[in-house]
């Protein structure tokens, strides 16, 4: 089990450069919880990761995403915890209908690069 669960149905996506950006929410309102990814394809020590507040972010804390049939998992690198408020795990769930939920999905992938399972 996740320390973090996101039922996501608010997603966005943004290219500036050749970064890409891309969230997953579980409403407009940030209070409900979110996650969001920020780099340039496949640099995964450059990629940014913010999970549910900025304070609860940085650069090279994932360790692994996870492709589910639901979703994603992403793990956070042990030595990165303590700035990401000590969660370890989040699971992201995305409603299999949901077009932008699975578009936002398409991003992320490519964000991660080739690597991505």
């Amino acid at each position: 089990m996740a320390d973090i669960e996101i039922r996501a149905r608010a997603f966005w996506t943004d290219v500036e450069g050749d970064s890409l950006a891309v969230g997953f929410a579980a409403s407009e309102d940030p209070e409900d919880g979110y996650v969001v990814f920020e780099g340039r394809p496949g640099d995964r020590k450059g990629l940014y990761l913010e999970v549910s507040d900025e304070i609860f972010a940085a650069k090279d804390a994932v360790e692994a995403v996870t492709f589910t049939e639901a979703g994603f998992v992403v793990a956070i690198r042990p030595a990165m915890m303590a700035k990401l408020g000590m969660v370890g795990e989040v699971a992201v769930f995305v409603d299999a209908g949901d077009a932008d939920g699975h578009a936002a999905l398409a991003v992320l992938r490519q964000v991660l690069g080739p690597t991505a399972a």
